[in-house]
């Protein structure tokens, strides 16, 4: 819907009226009266009589017309309370808007969120038609969108558009950013019944890994305010979820790592617990997680009352975006059913290899009832047996809860198309231009790259890179991150929590629903598009910065590859 626009604004704050420049609160001189048939001045006209000449009844008509003036604004006082409700609304949102007054003024849009949406429902949605997306700068002129042209000589050189300084026409450099009411979804629902300590993770890594990857941790499963305590008997130990990490029996250098590892660990609140397992191949100590950490879910109970309902096969490098999501998929499933939630990997090299698998990368997630039949007497040595050397270790597991279950393996995994294996190597970014659900995702620090090198996300300790997803997906909603909202017929596409693409051709729903082809050649199951040239046929801001302004505001900075900066205000306050 098309929201009123904002009065335009000079330096000093006073509106400003668009035609003559005056302040709109003083008044213009007045203007001498012409004639229509003539051409010429009127005389002036005489003076009006004051109310006491007026006659008796002339009174009383005066007074009656004043009584239906009064009657008729109040009536229409009442018709238009939503409609002020909603300018009212919009200029408390511009209370968060930077005043724009000149080409070095950061380009600015809002979004109000509406919550009423279902996490699937608009994952790409279309805003304002074909008018101009006027937070970014100047782009009713298409000639100000830069790209690199290529020249006869084959040199690509940057274009510069001839860029007037407006002082002619002061409004024209003077944007307020616009408000616009988008689709969005609220917050996934935590069920009252929910306890953090629900859930368990296995992990078979490294120590060294491990350090590495707990600043990253840290950022999805949640955390107690107290330090863990080593015994593993406080009440802050038992309300967390417990991270069960196997590794290989250690050398004196790597035990002490583990000791660091852990130390670590219950000095940011994670509750971990490491322990050498000997196996022959990683994947076998893999596998073995659904040993360990039955018995350890059992010591709990018996000891604390504390009941383990699911139970989740992970890497080191599985990033959950927004814990709350993980909660709302689990909530869907009851766990004293023995059930299986896990995905397939999006290469279709990998399925035709590996086959019809829960892949480990994107989570594995086991319920109660089902790694209770894992632990059947003789189960795991017969799953080892007839799996052991033939599988890894999380295609074990799939083969073994079907083996258990008397089930095809076909029909004992549940498929949640928001967990990633993401088997893509090179540059991932059109994977998160796609407007996918992302429950969890897979290889952040190894086979791909979430934000290009060249951008300020993008470099250095790629550590930073998915912790900056990681913010964005908590501050817009996991259920909101990555939702695309598109101006200009195509033109402009914003990922929410990602990127602002400007395109030199505006991208058609078709288009749009098939994933730009960034990556290398790996054949994937979703619909792909040919890759496009930056700074040739498109032009990208990234996201840089998550700032929260106030409770449900947060603004999200971006920036291209020149550095230049474009922000999305995301305005998800209940009661606007």
């Amino acid at each position: 819907m098309a929201t009123p626009r904002s009065p335009i604004l000079p330096i000093n704050g006073t509106p400003r009226n668009r035609r003559t420049g005056f302040d709109a609160f003083t008044p213009a001189p007045a203007e001498q009266p012409v004639s229509l048939s003539s051409g010429r001045a009127l005389p002036p006209s005489k003076p009006m009589p004051s109310a006491g000449k007026f006659s008796g009844p002339r009174r009383s008509r005066i007074r009656k017309l004043a009584l239906v003036i009064i009657l008729v604004s109040g009536t229409l006082m009442l018709f238009s309370g939503s409609s002020s409700s909603n300018q009212s609304s919009q200029k408390d949102s511009l209370f968060f808007c930077p005043h724009s007054t000149s080409k070095r003024h950061t380009p600015t849009v809002i979004l109000q969120a509406d919550g009423a949406n279902a996490r699937t429902e608009n994952r790409t949605y279309w805003v304002g038609g074909s008018d101009s997306a006027e937070f970014l700068p100047f782009t009713s002129q298409p000639h100000d969108l830069r790209f690199l042209q290529s020249t006869l000589l084959g040199a690509p050189q940057l274009h510069h558009p001839q860029l007037q300084d407006h002082a002619d026409k002061p409004e024209q450099s003077r944007q307020l950013c616009h408000v616009h009411r988008v689709p969005s979804s609220p917050r996934a629902e935590i069920p009252r019944t929910w306890k953090d300590s629900k859930i368990m993770f296995g992990m078979s890594t490294t120590p060294d890994l491990a350090l590495y990857s707990l600043p990253v941790w840290s950022h999805w499963v949640p955390a107690s305010k107290e330090r863990i305590d080593l015994s593993g008997h406080s009440s802050a130990t038992l309300a967390v979820p417990e991270i069960l990490i196997l590794t290989h029996p250690p050398n004196p250098t790597e035990a002490s790592r583990i000791t660091e590892a852990v130390e670590e660990a219950h000095g940011l609140g994670i509750n971990v617990v490491m322990r050498k397992q000997e196996a022959d191949r990683f994947e076998t100590r893999y596998f073995m997680l659904a040993k360990e950490m039955w018995a350890e879910a059992q010591r709990k109970k018996k000891t604390h009352g504390v009941e383990t309902d699911w139970f989740v096969f992970c890497d080191d490098d599985t990033f959950f975006p927004d814990w709350d999501s993980v909660v709302r998929m689990l909530s869907e499933h009851d766990p004293a059913k023995p059930i299986l939630i896990g995905a397939l990997s999006e290469a279709v090299h990998q399925v035709k290899q590996w086959g019809h698998i829960s892949y480990g990368g994107a989570g594995i997630f086991v319920s109660r009832a089902m790694l209770h039949v894992f632990n059947g007497p003789g189960q795991i040595e017969e799953c080892l047996d007839k799996f052991g050397s033939a599988f890894g270790g999380d295609a074990m597991v799939a083969h073994c809860a079907a083996l258990a279950t008397k089930k095809d393996i076909q029909d004992v995994l549940t498929l949640d198309d928001t967990l990633h294996q993401l088997d893509i190597r090179g540059d991932g970014t059109g994977f998160f231009q796609s407007g996918f659900l992302i429950t969890s995702l897979h290889h952040w620090g190894s086979w791909f790259t979430i934000f290009p090198p060249w951008s300020e996300s993008g470099s250095g300790d790629l550590r930073k890179s998915i912790s900056l997803v990681g913010r964005a997906a908590k501050a817009v909603g996991g259920n909101n991150w990555g939702r695309r909202y598109v101006f200009e017929d195509g033109k402009v596409v914003v990922s929410l929590g990602y990127s602002i693409s400007i395109e030199a051709r505006a991208l058609s729903e078709s288009e749009l629903n098939r994933s730009e082809h960034t990556w290398w050649e790996f054949e994937t199951f979703h619909p792909i598009r040919p890759g496009k040239h930056e700074s040739i046929e498109k032009r990208t801001y990234y996201l840089s910065a998550v700032r929260h302004l106030e409770s449900g505001v947060v603004r999200l900075e971006h920036k291209n590859q020149e550095n230049e900066r474009a922000d999305v205000i995301w305005d998800a306050r209940e009661g606007r």
